[in-house]
């Protein structure tokens, strides 16, 4: 096993621990990671993180993040970007998404670039924990609702691809398979992560310290297996649901990396 291969799996073993406190109302071994997302085939959301420097509504139809650092890249033509603003210890968030770029448009009607940092222009809203708008595709959540949950969260992840996703999944269960790490989760609902996973296996998976949002970027494919294919891992995925009175999940997915980098706030 190489040294970065292990310095992977020391850090998931390590946050296991470290973000256990963060979710006291989930008693069960787990690591919470992020799941970047995009609908065109064969591609990879472009990712990072970035500090949170403010939060502003702009009329009805505008919430603009302000963000310190460089963006992974500007979206493309029919590409957009996604900001996930989370507060771990109420696992609570949203998506905040700009609109798809025009082809022969500025990159300034997405995100703009100011004495203060960038300016991300969100155009739609999603939320990313249980609550009454995450049944509704186009939902409209209250700007106030919004500031209140996560208008102090101190860091945020982007992505950038067409129809970009980033989407919270705890992992239940890791292990190495012929030098690769794998990673193991559930998912109750099937909403705008799986309907890329539709058309789109590359993902990209997040996991970062909460306090830090320092971590690993994993490159590989996602796949949803069956209860009789990994019995064991499906048992624990069950129980970790349980333990967080989710249920039970609907579809269980397994996330094989074929490459892994050290990921960081932007300077």
């Amino acid at each position: 096993m190489d040294d970065q291969l292990q310095s992977l799996l020391a850090f998931l073993d390590e946050q296991r621990q470290r973000q256990a406190p963060h979710f006291p109302t989930v008693p069960f071994p787990k690591v919470l990671s992020f799941m970047g997302t995009t609908s065109l085939a064969g591609t990879h959301a472009a990712v990072g993180v970035n500090r949170v420097l403010g939060l502003q509504a702009v009329g009805e139809r505008e919430l603009r993040v302000r963000l310190a650092g460089a963006l992974p890249r500007l979206p493309g033509p029919g590409e957009n970007l996604t900001v996930l603003l989370v507060d771990p210890d109420r696992f609570q968030g949203f998506q905040v998404k700009t609109q798809a770029a025009r082809a022969g448009g500025a990159a300034g009607d997405l995100v703009e670039e100011g004495p203060e940092g960038l300016v991300v222009r969100g155009s739609q809203i999603y939320t990313v924990h249980h609550s009454p708008y995450t049944m509704k595709f186009f939902e409209r959540i209250p700007y106030d609702e919004v500031l209140a949950t996560v208008g102090k969260v101190a860091f945020a992840l982007v992505a950038v691809g067409e129809t970009a996703n980033l989407s919270p999944r705890f992992i239940f269960h890791h292990e190495t398979k012929m030098a690769r790490p794998v990673l193991f989760h559930g998912d109750g609902l099937a909403l705008k992560t799986y309907m890329n996973l539709k058309s789109n296996r590359q993902e990209v998976r997040l996991v970062v310290d909460l306090e830090t949002f320092t971590g690993y970027a994993l490159r590989g494919t996602v796949e949803e297996f069956q209860a009789h294919q990994y019995p064991e891992i499906h048992d624990r995925i069950c129980q970790g649901f349980a333990a967080g009175n989710w249920g039970k999940p609907s579809r269980v997915f397994r996330h094989a990396a074929d490459a892994w980098q050290p990921i960081a706030p932007a300077p």
